[in-house]
């Protein structure tokens, strides 16, 4: 998945308190992602070592970063984000996300629990932002694997794509949230919980929010 936006902050670094655990965490994630993964992101294992730890703190206040994780090890992680003013200016900051950095560990690949993550995500940015309705995000064009698990969750590719300096093809691919009635969503929110608390037990697996000191999945 493609980390679109984010840019490196020339801020000072702090090592203390929950926030800083979990800009380690975030930190540790992207390495150990882009190791795993390494064609389907911009960064590079340098460009992540060089970012401080407020740089990821800033990543956690201005995104919404979710993550699985089985004890301290991360095995998944995915992020929402504002259009951007510029770049995206011609799309709704109050109805629509990016999302970025989709990345499951090797070792639950194919189990479908890249799809439960990102739907995890969705849910809560429903939640902070109630009119959220429409995801976007870009693919490497070589992604196979992650174009199949969009396409099963729906999402539909459109006519924009992007070429960058090094031929690489990005593809453009959205997905707009139905509108249910109220009974419809109380259900599938309770699927959705049904399914995380089966990968609790089948593989360990929790999921949360960084940032979030409550830190449970629900």
């Amino acid at each position: 998945m493609v980390d679109h936006y984010a840019r490196a902050a020339d801020i000072g670094e702090t090592e203390h308190g929950p926030k800083f655990h979990d800009a380690r965490i975030l930190k540790m994630a992207m390495r150990e992602s882009i190791l795993t993964s390494p064609g389907s992101f911009l960064k590079t294992v340098e460009d992540v070592e060089t970012m401080s730890a407020d740089y990821w703190d800033k990543e956690i206040d201005t995104s919404t970063w979710v993550v699985m994780q089985q004890f301290e090890e991360v095995v998944g992680i995915a992020v929402s984000r504002w259009p951007d003013k510029e770049i995206d200016r011609n799309i709704s900051q109050m109805s629509a996300r990016f999302i970025e950095s989709v990345w499951v560990a090797p070792k639950l690949r194919g189990s479908h629990i890249g799809e439960r993550l990102v739907n995890y995500l969705m849910e809560v940015e429903r939640e902070k932002y109630p009119t959220v309705r429409h995801f976007m995000l870009w693919v490497f064009e070589r992604n196979e694997n992650a174009i199949r698990l969009y396409k099963r969750m729906g999402f539909k590719r459109v006519g924009t794509e992007h070429t960058l300096a090094d031929g690489t093809i990005e593809l453009r691919y959205e997905y707009v949230l139905p509108n249910p009635s109220a009974k419809r969503a109380a259900q599938l929110s309770r699927a959705n919980a049904v399914a995380r608390t089966a990968d609790l037990r089948q593989y360990g697996v929790t999921y949360r929010v960084l940032g979030r000191t409550s830190g449970s999945s629900g």
